[in-house]
């Protein structure tokens, strides 16, 4: 292959990576959305699925800034932070029978770091809604699979705009939950008292050819 033809091929290639990675990303929908997009906020290396910025603060448990963008359902209120003097915080909640631990931290007032963890297998919507100003963006992480006692964790930034055109500062923080389904997938610890029974079968079968 000439020389041309490689540098062809690999600005294709340079090109269709940089298109696939601009396509994880989309536009939030709403009001002053700015430069907002689904991967200002992503959990276990994933960005959102979608995103909507509204004049509603969700942190008294109003889901209506976001319930009709993201499809039909009864949203949780499942945890907040509040205040944004707070640079670390750690919260719980319950929600299908599993409980909740996330802990949220601000590197600066509009990026910070956030995780999640279930005490059981689990599938369930998430909402990750950031409220500062006026305005609010909530993140849809649909079907989100967290694993047993394993914390996912994500990051967070602000990039939607005021009523004065400009990007505000951490207000609070409000996470929601919907369709929550518990794995019946057996954990580890299942697993070894499965094979354990499985070998003490397979013991007495062999004492009782023995005999």
């Amino acid at each position: 292959m000439s020389n041309m033809k490689l540098i062809l091929t690999a600005a294709t290639l340079i090109g269709a990576t940089t298109f696939s990675a601009s396509a994880l990303a989309a536009a939030c929908g709403g009001v002053s959305i700015g430069k907002s997009t689904t991967a200002d906020v992503k959990l276990g290396g994933d960005v959102s699925d979608k995103c909507v910025v509204s004049l509603t603060n969700p942190q008294n448990g109003n889901a209506s800034g976001f319930s009709t963008a993201f499809g039909s359902g009864t949203w949780t209120l499942l945890s907040k932070v509040t205040g944004s003097s707070v640079p670390a915080a750690h919260s719980t909640g319950n929600f299908g029978g599993v409980d909740y631990k996330i802990d949220f931290t601000e590197t600066t007032t509009k990026t910070g770091t956030w995780t999640i963890t279930a005490n059981k297998a689990v599938q369930v919507d998430l909402v990750f809604a950031v409220h500062a100003s006026n305005r609010s963006d909530a993140f849809l992480f649909d079907n989100q699979v967290l694993a047993k006692n394993a914390a996912t964790a994500g990051s967070w930034t602000i990039n939607w705009y005021n009523n004065g055109g400009q990007v505000p500062g951490f207000s609070n923080l409000t996470i929601f939950a919907r369709d929550s389904h518990i794995s019946a997938v057996p954990e580890a610890d299942g697993y070894a008292m499965l094979l354990a029974g499985l070998g003490l079968v397979g013991f007495i079968a062999r004492r009782r050819r023995n005999k």
